[in-house]
């Protein structure tokens, strides 16, 4: 069920990000708050036992997909690995990693390492990319607890929120936005006059920075996500694939 979950979105070409942390971090708290979704989110150990994913509008108005995942545990028990890195496949689709820490927590710093290890074994095992850590922006969650967001330092690149009462949601997803930017290629596709439903792609999941039209083709530079690009490439290779070329 999850292969095809996946399948089906590869068709609809938003960027996904996922939510991963320790147990009771608040990952289903903040997809509730950023969705408006009515997900379980409850303190014990796997209350998300499947990844959840909604769309989501951005306020560049970029859309994405946020995927909800389990949370993870130290020590896992070996009968339940298995179970486990499997509802953690979603992570190696998502073009930005959400870690959410509950930064109330007295262990707070061990159980951040435990979700890094688990990643980085992911990494080495080929589930994920190894250089995973660069698509990583840390929420630090549950500020309230401990005097609110303005009380507490982010850690670089990181965001400090409170999911349960929306202070630092706007920041989040500002982040989000700019981590999504950052991320962006810029490239050269010419494409025939005719073939308006890839010229119209463009425009609907780019940034088109110039256009240039002829006779016989149209030529355009525009900024794609990774994944994106990769998306349009693969589907347009099933017809004649436009020319293409990366613009500095």
């Amino acid at each position: 069920t999850r292969g095809l979950h996946r399948a089906a979105r590869r068709r609809v070409p938003f960027p996904v990000v996922a939510l991963v942390g320790y147990t009771n971090a608040g990952k289903s708290t903040l997809f509730n708050a950023l969705t408006g979704a009515t997900v379980y989110a409850q303190d014990q150990l796997f209350a998300t036992l499947d990844p959840t994913m909604r769309g989501l509008r951005l306020p560049s108005g970029r859309r994405i997909i946020l995927s909800d995942t389990v949370g993870f545990i130290s020590d896992l028990p070996t009968e339940l690995i298995a179970a486990f890195r499997a509802t953690l496949e979603e992570v190696a689709e998502a073009d930005i990693i959400l870690h959410v820490r509950d930064i109330s927590h007295p262990d707070s710093a061990a159980q951040r390492a435990d979700v890094e290890d688990v990643l980085e074994g992911m990494a080495k095992g080929g589930t994920i990319e190894e250089d995973w850590r660069r698509r990583v922006i840390e929420v630090q969650n549950k500020a309230d607890l401990i005097g609110g967001p303005a009380a507490v330092p982010p850690r670089e690149g990181g965001v400090v929120i409170s999911a349960m009462t929306g202070d630092g949601l706007p920041d989040l997803l500002a982040a989000i936005d700019s981590r999504l930017t950052e991320a962006m290629e810029t490239v050269r596709y010419t494409i025939p006059v005719r073939d308006g439903a890839t010229l119209a792609w463009l425009y609907a999941h780019g940034e088109v920075t110039s256009r240039r039209d002829g006779e016989q083709d149209i030529v355009v530079t525009v900024r794609l996500l990774p994944a994106d690009r990769a998306r349009f490439e693969m589907q347009s290779g099933e017809r004649d694939p436009p020319a293409r070329e990366s613009a500095g």
